[in-house]
């Protein structure tokens, strides 16, 4: 056997180990709030001892080694000395976010009852919906700022006195001068009447907004007015969207209310950073006004955060933030059959680091490949299934996403890629494709399949786009325009 053949089976038993090994950890972590819950403790002697007997075999002490790190790792996962408490939690970005900041000890807990974590030992934790006001009325000593928004986003055990802040508050002024929205003598709308509406109210008449109003489902006070009237507010001039209206993973395509008549806007802000394109900002783009959504103000509450986590001050803000924004994003890679889409895919999954998904493959894996679902039920159930397929993992983020050369002319699938997808277009030229006709694609049998299809698609294609790849172009020179354009 060449040693080609053996670093390739070497290369699968790696993929295979550390595929077992996220697994072990994500155990490890639900094990880990269990614990926390129920009070017990991490470390079980008896347990490791076990663990440990029970390897056997002919390289027994080095795999016991390698346990002893396993297991030392996996009680590091267990640990929940901070953690975000919310009653829904699927989308955090937060613990990524601790660990660039030095935090791997960051864990997220969702509850129905604040009361009871508040039992349980811990350091520091964060306060998401819907319990800010509820962590507010907690705390024996609050911030300025927490006293005067009556909600707490963070709390600090001290010698079991509990302090809190809301950097809810520093995030959102960080955003504004990062974006430079000045709503200085400006007429500002909220969507939404919840603490966190309240907090961005709180942020802009500190900033000598000339008026804040509210625009609300559901009224509380006479002040706030319903979504219907929207048109009332048409010459405002931000609007900010305080609302989980569109987060992952129930995203939505369509605003809450259309743009069309808001002449004046100079800028639109959206508080969900899960999709990074959000049903306002998708609609606020197509008017060309600027906009911004909540991820740097994620970042920069999570820097304040942690500085009262470790003691001491963060200043990687924007570091932090592209790290994320990086991490957020998927590669989408569309294009005719027979361009490479595949190929590309592999080489940049490397490059970049991101986690391959070929729609394709997918497909043939479920047994709706288009060659077996052509001949049973037709093209249109194939291009059905080629959507739901690819909206499934639209909804994800670090991937690159190799789409099937008929994605595009699904407009919902590829509304989908572009909430959190750099769209990339590999463009190759007609004669090239034609070369390459193997008899494999039941669409494309001859060089006049192909010449229809392409002219069928190419404007869609180019469309799509964010940005359009030449064949011809090294890995290293696609890889600099997909850093430069994420970079802003």
């Amino acid at each position: 056997m060449s040693l080609d053949k053996y670093r390739q089976i070497l290369n699968e038993l790696d993929g295979k180990l550390q595929k077992l090994l996220e697994e072990r950890f994500s155990l490890s972590q639900k094990i880990g709030l269990y614990k926390f819950k129920n009070k017990l403790p991490i470390f079980d002697a008896n347990r490791e001892e076990e663990i440990l007997k029970g390897i056997s075999g002919k390289y027994r002490a080095d795999i016991q080694d390698i346990y002893r790190l396993i297991l030392l790792k996996s009680k590091e996962k267990q640990k929940y000395d901070y953690f975000l408490v919310g009653s829904n939690l699927p989308y955090s970005f937060s613990p990524l976010i601790y660990q660039f900041y030095g935090i791997n000890n960051y864990q997220l807990l969702e509850c129905d009852d604040f009361s009871l974590v508040l039992n349980h030992k811990f350091k520091g934790l964060n306060i998401t919906n819907p319990y800010k006001h509820r962590a507010y009325i907690t705390c024996e000593r609050v911030s300025e700022i927490a006293k005067r928004s009556e909600s707490v986003n963070i709390i600090i055990k001290d010698e079991n006195n509990l302090f809190g802040d809301n950097t809810d508050y520093y995030g959102f002024n960080a955003l504004l001068d990062y974006y430079c929205f000045n709503p200085k003598g400006k007429h500002c709308l909220i969507i939404g009447n919840g603490a966190t509406a309240k907090l961005i109210a709180l942020v802009l008449k500190d900033r000598k907004a000339s008026k804040v109003s509210f625009i609300v489902r559901n009224k509380r006070t006479e002040a706030e007015v319903l979504l219907s009237e929207y048109r009332n507010f048409k010459n405002c001039d931000f609007i900010i969207n305080a609302t989980p209206y569109g987060t992952y993973p129930k995203i939505e395509l369509r605003p809450l209310f259309p743009l069309a008549e808001f002449k004046n806007l100079a800028g639109v802000i959206d508080l969900i950073y899960n999709p990074g394109l959000t049903p306002l900002i998708r609609e606020a783009k197509k008017y060309q006004i600027p906009t911004a959504d909540g991820l740097y103000m994620l970042v920069a509450q999570a820097s304040r955060n942690a500085a009262y986590f470790l003691g001491r001050k963060t200043n990687e803000i924007l570091e932090v933030y592209r790290k994320l924004k990086y991490f957020r994003t998927n590669i989408v890679l569309i294009g005719m059959p027979y361009s490479g889409k595949s190929r590309l895919g592999e080489l940049l999954s490397k490059a970049l680091d991101k986690e391959l998904v070929d729609i394709d493959r997918k497909l043939e894996e479920k047994g709706l490949g288009i060659n077996s679902l052509l001949l049973k039920e037709g093209l249109d159930s194939f291009r059905k299934a080629e959507a739901i397929e690819t909206i499934h993992y639209a909804g994800k983020w670090n991937q690159i996403i190799a789409c099937g050369g008929g994605i595009v002319l699904s407009q919902e699938a590829m509304e989908h890629l572009q909430n959190n997808g750099l769209i990339l277009f590999l463009d190759v030229n007609q004669e090239r494709l034609a070369s390459r006709i193997d008899g494999t694609r039941p669409l494309i049998k001859s060089r006049q399949d192909l010449f229809r299809t392409y002219q069928e698609r190419i404007k869609l294609y180019r469309n799509y786009a964010d940005l359009i790849i030449g064949e011809e172009e090294e890995i290293t020179e696609i890889k600099v325009k997909i850093n430069e354009y994420l970079c802003d």
